[in-house]
Protein backbone atom coordinates (compact mmCIF):
# COMPACT_ATOMS: atom_id res chain seq x y z
CA UNK A 1 0.00 0.00 0.00
CA UNK A 2 2.77 2.57 0.95
CA UNK A 3 4.69 1.53 -2.64
CA UNK A 4 1.35 2.76 -4.17
CA UNK A 5 0.85 5.92 -2.57
CA UNK A 6 4.39 7.17 -2.83
CA UNK A 7 4.92 6.29 -6.82
CA UNK A 8 0.94 7.87 -6.94
CA UNK A 9 2.51 11.01 -5.16
CA UNK A 10 5.75 10.48 -7.59
CA UNK A 11 3.62 10.98 -10.67
CA UNK A 12 1.36 13.78 -9.58
CA UNK A 13 4.75 15.94 -8.71
CA UNK A 14 5.76 15.09 -12.29
CA UNK A 15 2.85 16.29 -13.43
CA UNK A 16 1.87 19.08 -11.89
CA UNK A 17 6.14 19.71 -12.72
CA UNK A 18 5.41 19.33 -16.40
CA UNK A 19 1.89 21.25 -16.51
CA UNK A 20 4.52 24.16 -14.82
CA UNK A 21 7.06 24.52 -17.43
CA UNK A 22 4.62 23.80 -20.55
CA UNK A 23 1.91 26.25 -19.36
CA UNK A 24 1.66 29.59 -17.79
CA UNK A 25 4.81 29.57 -16.15
CA UNK A 26 6.54 29.11 -18.75
CA UNK A 27 8.04 32.21 -21.11
CA UNK A 28 9.82 32.31 -24.61
CA UNK A 29 13.27 33.55 -24.95
CA UNK A 30 14.14 36.83 -26.24
CA UNK A 31 16.52 37.00 -28.95
CA UNK A 32 18.44 39.48 -30.14
CA UNK A 33 21.22 40.67 -32.99
CA UNK A 34 24.33 41.57 -31.52
CA UNK A 35 26.46 41.55 -34.48
CA UNK A 36 28.02 39.73 -37.43
CA UNK A 37 31.41 38.23 -37.68
CA UNK A 38 32.90 37.63 -41.42
CA UNK A 39 35.11 34.69 -40.44
CA UNK A 40 37.40 33.87 -43.49
CA UNK A 41 36.62 31.60 -46.17
CA UNK A 42 35.25 28.19 -46.91
CA UNK A 43 36.90 25.48 -50.33
CA UNK A 44 34.64 22.96 -50.79
CA UNK A 45 33.92 20.38 -53.48
CA UNK A 46 32.29 20.79 -56.20
CA UNK A 47 34.86 23.26 -56.37
CA UNK A 48 32.94 26.31 -54.76
CA UNK A 49 34.64 29.49 -52.54
CA UNK A 50 32.20 30.93 -49.83
CA UNK A 51 33.08 33.67 -47.26
CA UNK A 52 32.01 32.33 -43.30
CA UNK A 53 29.66 34.46 -41.64
CA UNK A 54 28.88 34.40 -37.90
CA UNK A 55 25.73 36.21 -36.53
CA UNK A 56 25.83 36.56 -33.29
CA UNK A 57 22.37 36.72 -31.44
CA UNK A 58 22.07 37.47 -27.22
CA UNK A 59 19.71 35.16 -26.38
CA UNK A 60 18.24 35.89 -22.76
CA UNK A 61 16.08 32.95 -20.75
CA UNK A 62 13.52 34.88 -18.20
CA UNK A 63 12.66 31.13 -16.97
CA UNK A 64 13.89 29.79 -13.54
CA UNK A 65 15.02 26.55 -15.52
CA UNK A 66 17.80 25.94 -18.08
CA UNK A 67 16.59 25.59 -22.24
CA UNK A 68 18.78 24.15 -24.52
CA UNK A 69 19.15 25.62 -28.01
CA UNK A 70 19.00 22.21 -29.98
CA UNK A 71 18.56 23.79 -33.62
CA UNK A 72 17.85 26.51 -35.89
CA UNK A 73 16.85 26.24 -39.57
CA UNK A 74 16.13 29.72 -41.63
CA UNK A 75 17.56 31.95 -43.80
CA UNK A 76 19.73 35.10 -43.52
CA UNK A 77 18.79 37.91 -46.02
CA UNK A 78 21.34 40.79 -46.80
CA UNK A 79 19.80 43.74 -48.35
CA UNK A 80 16.53 42.70 -48.85
CA UNK A 81 17.25 40.68 -51.61
CA UNK A 82 20.30 37.40 -51.21
CA UNK A 83 18.85 34.96 -49.08
CA UNK A 84 21.47 32.30 -47.93
CA UNK A 85 20.35 29.54 -45.78
CA UNK A 86 21.18 28.41 -41.97
CA UNK A 87 21.10 24.83 -41.01
CA UNK A 88 22.59 25.52 -37.42
CA UNK A 89 22.92 21.99 -35.02
CA UNK A 90 25.32 22.43 -32.41
CA UNK A 91 25.28 18.54 -31.22
CA UNK A 92 25.00 16.60 -28.04
CA UNK A 93 22.16 18.58 -26.31
CA UNK A 94 22.79 21.78 -28.04
CA UNK A 95 23.80 25.21 -26.25
CA UNK A 96 22.39 25.18 -22.76
CA UNK A 97 21.07 29.09 -21.81
CA UNK A 98 20.94 29.75 -18.05
CA UNK A 99 17.98 30.44 -16.14
CA UNK A 100 17.15 33.98 -15.97
CA UNK A 101 20.70 35.12 -17.99
CA UNK A 102 21.41 36.35 -21.45
CA UNK A 103 24.07 33.62 -23.48
CA UNK A 104 25.73 34.52 -26.60
CA UNK A 105 24.58 31.76 -29.55
CA UNK A 106 26.41 32.06 -32.51
CA UNK A 107 25.00 31.09 -35.44
CA UNK A 108 27.53 30.07 -38.83
CA UNK A 109 26.50 31.12 -42.29
CA UNK A 110 28.03 30.69 -45.88
CA UNK A 111 27.89 33.02 -48.28
CA UNK A 112 29.19 32.23 -52.14
CA UNK A 113 31.85 34.75 -52.49
CA UNK A 114 30.06 35.70 -56.20
CA UNK A 115 27.16 36.79 -53.63
CA UNK A 116 29.49 38.74 -51.33
CA UNK A 117 31.22 40.34 -54.12
CA UNK A 118 27.73 41.62 -55.48
CA UNK A 119 26.57 42.88 -51.98
CA UNK A 120 29.60 44.85 -51.71
CA UNK A 121 28.86 46.47 -55.10
CA UNK A 122 25.47 47.09 -54.22
CA UNK A 123 26.43 48.38 -50.72
CA UNK A 124 25.54 51.90 -50.68
CA UNK A 125 27.04 52.99 -46.77
CA UNK A 126 29.62 51.80 -44.45
CA UNK A 127 26.97 48.89 -43.35
CA UNK A 128 24.87 45.96 -44.84
CA UNK A 129 21.48 45.37 -44.02
CA UNK A 130 20.62 41.52 -43.06
CA UNK A 131 17.96 39.78 -41.44
CA UNK A 132 17.08 36.24 -39.69
CA UNK A 133 14.54 34.43 -40.04
CA UNK A 134 13.82 31.03 -39.24
CA UNK A 135 12.43 28.24 -36.40
CA UNK A 136 14.84 27.24 -33.33
CA UNK A 137 14.09 23.96 -31.45
CA UNK A 138 14.42 23.92 -28.07
CA UNK A 139 14.49 21.88 -24.77
CA UNK A 140 13.26 23.02 -21.48
CA UNK A 141 14.89 22.13 -18.08
CA UNK A 142 18.12 19.11 -18.00
CA UNK A 143 16.13 17.07 -15.83
CA UNK A 144 12.84 16.69 -17.76
CA UNK A 145 14.16 17.34 -21.12
CA UNK A 146 10.58 18.83 -22.33
CA UNK A 147 11.36 19.63 -26.23
CA UNK A 148 9.83 21.95 -28.13
CA UNK A 149 10.36 22.40 -31.46
CA UNK A 150 9.62 25.69 -34.09
CA UNK A 151 10.46 28.72 -31.98
CA UNK A 152 10.00 31.82 -34.28
CA UNK A 153 12.99 33.66 -34.64
CA UNK A 154 12.81 36.98 -37.10
CA UNK A 155 15.59 39.78 -36.31
CA UNK A 156 17.41 42.46 -38.36
CA UNK A 157 20.99 44.09 -37.99
CA UNK A 158 23.37 45.50 -39.99
CA UNK A 159 27.37 44.23 -40.65
CA UNK A 160 30.20 46.38 -41.55
CA UNK A 161 31.19 46.59 -45.42
CA UNK A 162 34.67 46.39 -44.27
CA UNK A 163 34.48 42.97 -42.95
CA UNK A 164 33.09 41.60 -45.94
CA UNK A 165 35.33 43.30 -47.96
CA UNK A 166 38.39 42.38 -45.68
CA UNK A 167 36.95 38.16 -46.07
CA UNK A 168 37.04 38.50 -49.84
CA UNK A 169 40.50 40.58 -50.11
CA UNK A 170 41.73 37.70 -47.74
CA UNK A 171 41.18 35.39 -50.79
CA UNK A 172 43.43 37.67 -53.04
CA UNK A 173 39.95 39.01 -55.17
CA UNK A 174 40.56 42.42 -56.33
CA UNK A 175 37.67 44.54 -55.30
CA UNK A 176 36.53 47.05 -58.02
CA UNK A 177 34.58 49.83 -56.95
Amino acid sequence: MHVKLVRSAMVVALLLSLAAVTNGCASKPTMKVRHAEMQGVQFGFPPSLAVQMTVVMDVFNPNSYDVAVRAMRGTVTFQDRYTMPIDFRPGGEGIWLGSDRTTQVRVPATVPVDIALRILREAMTGTVPYRVVGKADVTATRSLKIESDDYSVDERGEIARQQIEASIAALGIPILR
